[in-house]
Formats: structure tokens, sequence, C-alpha cells
């Protein structure tokens, strides 16, 4: 197919494809598709993964930036599976700029997902799709290991913070380098993210939070007092947040939970110091 349609993959979209069929019928398992399920697909690439989504769930939305593929994907699913053609839809755009989709809310999200962007891509689709319950994704091994990380491991980070913003984060498997054209120089793996029945409890708002996440993690090595001094404008207003979040001002960033980052941004004195 690829060489039909003069398709070389290429670095600089990350682009993987899966052509082994044991891989994606085991992806749709994993991420346990429903028959009643709306599923979002990002990069979809030659429709291999589509095809078995497409098997499964009721229907199927692909979200594919490259030209070439998102006008060849249509034309090979009528010729695979004519008899759910009409249970698939094509959306030809970048998945950072996708803020609606055709058909109803989608209720998953199931992707290979390309390795440079796969994490901002994932938290945008959660952000964007509140109706996505359950997400399974693959990713570069390292990249599954950050997002699944628990506080105090040493690969916890932005990623792992986020993404457990929106959802109970969790590895559900691994996948090796032969099951992709071309083969990746590094091993994948499944991520399932559950999105949580019920949002944190905060009274602040996911960018405060976020904000105190990034200046937490911009600066690994130094305790939260001195790494939130520029968030908090002193290190003696982040040291007041953090004391009344009920957090060590001599922990660091990688120790704390999500809810713990939510009770420092509820906390901070941003108004009084100025």
């Amino acid at each position: 197919m690829a060489a039909a349609l003069g398709v070389r993959p290429t670095k600089q979209r990350g682009q993987n494809f899966v052509i082994d069929a044991n891989t994606v019928r085991r992806i749709v398992r994993t991420a346990e598709v429903r028959p009643d399920d709306a599923v979002v697909e990002v990069g979809p690439g030659l429709g291999s993964l589509t095809l078995a989504l497409l098997q499964a769930a009721d229907r199927v939305t692909a979200v594919e930036i490259d030209d070439v593929l998102a006008a060849a994907l249509p034309a090979t699913i009528a010729a695979r599976m004519p008899h759910r053609a009409d249970r698939f839809a094509l959306v030809h755009s970048d998945a950072m700029h996708v803020t609606e989709l055709p058909g109803p809310a989608p209720t998953a999200l199931v992707a290979n997902l390309p390795y440079n962007v796969a994490v901002p891509v994932l938290l945008h689709m959660l952000d964007t799709f509140p109706s996505i319950e359950r997400t399974l994704v693959m990713v570069q091994a390292e990249v599954a290991d950050r997002l699944a990380a628990a506080p105090g491991s040493k690969v916890y980070g932005v990623p792992s913070v986020k993404a457990n913003w929106y959802a109970e984060v969790s590895r559900a498997g691994a996948i090796g380098r032969s099951v992709f054209w071309p083969a990746p120089n590094v091993d994948s793996g499944l991520v399932s993210l559950v999105r949580r029945t019920e949002p944190l409890r905060t009274t602040a708002s996911k960018k405060e939070v976020f904000a105190v996440v990034d200046a937490a993690f911009a600066q690994r090595r130094k305790t939260l007092r001195a790494a939130l001094a520029g968030w908090a404008g002193s290190a003696a207003a982040a040291e007041a947040a953090l004391v009344a979040a009920g957090v060590s001002p001599q922990a660091r960033g990688e120790a704390l939970t999500v809810e713990e980052f939510a009770r420092i941004a509820e906390n901070a004195v941003h108004g009084e110091a100025e």
C-alpha cells in the first residue's frame, strides 16, 4: 500500500506503522473497545489499527495530518470493510488543532501516537473531549514509563502529574520493535488511562494547578521553596503557600501527588503579595 501511494514513513512526523495483525487485535482487546463505543484514533497511518477498531466499535473517527494518508484512508476502509464504511469518519487535521469531531461524542481514544508529539496530543485530546472515558495509547517505552510513574519515581514528572489530573494511569503492556515499519530503535509501551469519575476536587483551575507543576519541575533538583519562588513572586511567598498546603518547603516536585499540587495552587498568595 505504501509503495502504491508513494509513502515513506518520515521521522519528522514520528511515523512508524504497525504491520502486525496480532498487535492491532491485542491493542483493541486491551483497550476493551465495546460495540457501543465511538472511538477516536489519532495518526491512523495506513489504517491497520483503524480496521481492527471498526470491527469492534460502533464507529471510528480518525484524525490524520498527512495529506496522502488522509486521502487514501477512506478508500482503504471501503475496500476492506465495505459493510462498516458508513461507521468511519476522517478528520484531515493536526490533532493539536482539533476542537470538535463529527458524529456522537467520543467515548474512547485508541492510538499509536507519533513519538515526537505523544504527550501534548494525549493531554489535548483528554482536555478537549471530556466524554473520552477510556484511553489506550501506544507510545515510546520511556514515555509510557513517564506517563504511568508514581510520585517518588525517578521518571515522575510533568507528564505524570498532568495525565493524572484527568485519569488513573497505568502501564498496559510492552510492544516489541518488529511489529513496526520501519522498526524504531526504541521499544514501545501501552498506556491505559481511565478518566476520573469525579474531577479532582479543588478550587484552583486546571491552568493554575498546571502552572505550579511546570514551575516545580522546571528545576528538578531544587527544593519547592526555591523552585516555586518565581511562580509565587518570592521564596518566602512560595514557602507560605507550601506550608498552607501542608507540603514541606524542602520537598521536591517528584514527591508530590496531583492533589498536593492542587492544594499549593489553592494557597497561592499572588494577590496579597503584590
